[in-house]
């Protein structure tokens, strides 16, 4: 059991170390780089994971371990981004609690050379990041402009579960490399099972159709294998390696 729990921390620091080397410039178009003039920029500070964009889970947009934001660079038009807040706050120095919100949905409409941020009212400590946390909303920003635009209400609910981050089970979605812009009249997307990661993703009206969902009985099994593990791993761990296991979920 030690060596299992040795792996696990060898396996963290590897994750940390990969995280810290990736840029915060995310290419979430096809081909070559484009100049900034030609490409829409939005900002997503670090406290914020992003679920979706356009209905598609995207890989490479968070920032995981890293702090500060993830910039994505996208075609110009229309994006719908959901997003929750999500962030480890220190309670004392031996007792922490990862704080999340159930998603908003974020809209950005904007031409090649824009830069708009997503933003929310930061919370000072644990009692309002709980706060945030039970009542989640923000805003686009215009930064040419200053012009905000009000997140709306995603209709999704977070899974709040410890396993979730590892059995991948925070929400069902597709998942991709890339994003388009909405094709027209910019629709609410769909929440679907998720299937293998592909990497690219088309417009919406040429999204392809969603594996089907694995069997609900193999999901349970396969979480109760990672509980039992989880269970022994966190009964043995010193505190801060706790923290430092639920730094790696927090992000």
């Amino acid at each position: 059991m030690a060596l299992l729990r040795s792996f696990v921390l060898l396996l963290g620091s590897a994750l940390l170390l990969a995280a810290c080397a990736r840029s915060p410039v995310v290419q979430l178009y096809d081909g070559a780089q484009k100049p900034d003039a030609q490409v829409l920029t939005v900002r997503v500070p670090s406290d914020l994971e992003v679920f979706t964009i356009n209905g598609r889970e995207i890989d490479g947009v968070n920032t995981f371990f890293s702090s500060g934001y993830k910039d994505l660079k996208l075609t110009p038009g229309r994006y719908e981004i959901v997003a929750f807040y999500k962030r480890l706050w220190d309670l004392d120095p031996d007792n922490h609690e990862v704080m999340k919100s159930d998603p908003a949905k974020f809209v950005v409409d904007g031409q090649g050379g824009e830069f708009y941020r997503l933003g929310f009212k930061r919370p000072e400590g644990p009692e309002q990041a709980r706060e945030l946390a039970d009542d989640f909303s923000g805003w686009v920003e215009n930064m040419q402009t200053g012009e905000k635009t009000p997140s709306e209400d995603s209709g999704l609910v977070l899974n709040r579960g410890l396993l979730a981050p590892i059995t991948g089970t925070n929400v069902e979605s597709a998942a991709s490399a890339s994003v388009a812009p909405q094709g027209g009249g910019g629709t609410d997307q769909p929440v679907r099972a998720r299937p293998r990661k592909a990497t690219t993703v088309a417009p919406e009206s040429e999204q392809p159709q969603a594996a089907a969902p694995a069997p609900a009985a193999a999901q349970g099994a396969q979480g109760g294998g990672y509980l039992d593990t989880l269970k022994a791993q966190w009964n043995q761990a010193t505190p801060e390696e706790r923290r430092q296991f639920l730094q790696w979920l927090s992000r």
